[in-house]
């Protein structure tokens, strides 16, 4: 995330924190989950988000690094609320939040193993997000999201087809 926040930017500190604290709530345990589901009045708005570890962890995440953590940033939160393609918060579409999307994929340690349809998209992808492409970089890491959980049979968030449809339409779509 740092080194995405200079290629756009962005504020570094911010991006740091965000990018350590993003995953915060994968791996808590179904109780603690359900718990945090309950007291922070996480929705189910798609019943794809059901899907714990694919979307419901970036809303739980939140709630939880604002309560144990006492982060109130508004874009640190909704960055890691968001970046799963949960709900259809103000920064949404904001940079940031696609810098979180690009380093979840780009990670150094990320295994895709013999994973053919990520393995070439992580290629182009870090392509065109170190050249500060952000659209392209965008459109190209939704199209191999979708392609792969597709191939997968895992379920597709509604909100990635409609970010797709956008590119589609305006390739222009969000600021850089």
């Amino acid at each position: 995330m740092g080194e995405l926040a200079d290629v756009f930017g962005l504020d570094k500190d911010k991006a740091q924190t965000i990018g350590i604290l993003h995953d915060a709530a994968k791996d808590l345990p179904p109780d603690k989950i359900d718990e945090l589901i309950c007291n922070g009045n996480i929705q189910i708005f798609h019943e794809c988000e059901r899907n714990y570890a694919l979307y419901l962890h970036g809303p739980v995440g939140s709630y939880f690094v604002q309560k144990e953590l006492g982060i109130s940033d508004e874009l640190i939160l909704d960055a890691i609320k968001a970046h799963a393609y949960y709900g259809t918060s103000k920064y949404f579409n904001d940079p940031m939040v696609w810098c979180l999307r690009f380093s979840d994929i780009l990670e150094p340690t990320r295994q895709w193993g013999q994973e053919k349809t990520m393995l070439e998209c992580v290629k182009e992808l870090k392509e065109l997000v170190y050249a500060g492409k952000l659209n392209e970089a965008a459109l190209l890491q939704i199209s191999c999201l979708i392609r792969w959980f597709e191939d997968k049979g895992f379920p597709v968030h509604p909100n990635m087809r409609k970010i797709k449809q956008r590119f589609e339409h305006n390739p222009d779509t969000f600021k850089s």
